[in-house]
């Protein structure tokens, strides 16, 4: 079991959105997502603050950090630019304080993303012998390679490829882009959250699919904000 306080809870973001100019700062439901997700871990029940940081370097976030009284790492102009290797984008590795062995990072373009989610998450995280942990989704789906050989396997005869009974096949894992955990030492290694050449590395922390909702296009902003309107008593 960790430490709670040996983790640094992270919320990085930048302008230079290459599909949506300044997505973070965009506005999405008389706010903006960079600050909608700040006041979620706020709201958590077990971040410590004092362990929370926003990785930042425009002005624009900076003020909005400020108004909230949270701690402010100032990411490097390298880090923000594509393509970058592991340890730049994730400076505050090694410049934060020592005492942090873990990081969790929660990416602000999740509007669905509940505080509940969020503290499940961290609460998983710390009971976890694993060192690094991912928020998946499970896919009942057929899954084909490119060279159209199908990827997952039956549960039960192949007679049911004729058929497409998803019913059938073995459950699959999508990339949440949501919620990511691992140790400094790692990112120095240029290791994310594991290797994901084995079972655990990182560990799998299965979330409801309409959480992971990202905003990735403008169209996007629309459909999220219904969404949240919706589903704003489970959000909060």
């Amino acid at each position: 079991m960790k430490n709670i306080d040996d983790i640094a809870f992270i919320v990085q973001s930048r302008k230079g959105s290459t599909r949506v100019k300044n997505k973070m700062l965009k506005p999405f439901m008389d706010s903006c997502l960079f600050e909608i997700v700040i006041k979620k871990v706020l709201n958590s029940t077990i971040i410590p603050k004092e362990n929370f940081y926003v990785s930042v370097l425009d002005k624009e976030f900076v003020d909005i950090a400020n108004k909230y009284d949270v701690n402010i790492y100032h990411r490097s102009e390298d880090s923000t630019v594509e393509p970058v290797e592991l340890p730049v984008v994730y400076g505050w590795h090694n410049q934060l304080p020592k005492k942090y062995k873990y990081w969790v990072v929660i990416n602000g373009c999740n509007p669905i993303l509940s505080i509940d989610t969020i503290d499940k998450f961290v609460n998983t995280f710390v009971e976890s012998k694993s060192d690094g942990m991912f928020g998946v989704f499970e896919k009942k789906t057929f899954l084909f390679d490119s060279e159209h050989s199908m990827m997952n396997k039956f549960n039960g005869e192949d007679k049911y490829l004729a058929t497409l009974e998803t019913k059938f096949v073995e459950t699959t894992y999508e990339a949440a882009h949501s919620l990511y955990a691992g140790t400094m030492e790692d990112i120095e290694k240029s290791i994310f959250m594991g290797t994901f050449k084995e079972k655990g590395s990182p560990e799998f922390f299965v979330m409801d699919e309409i959480e992971c909702f990202d905003i990735d296009w403008p169209w996007q902003f629309e459909i999220a904000e219904i969404m949240y309107k919706q589903r704003s008593d489970v959000i909060w």
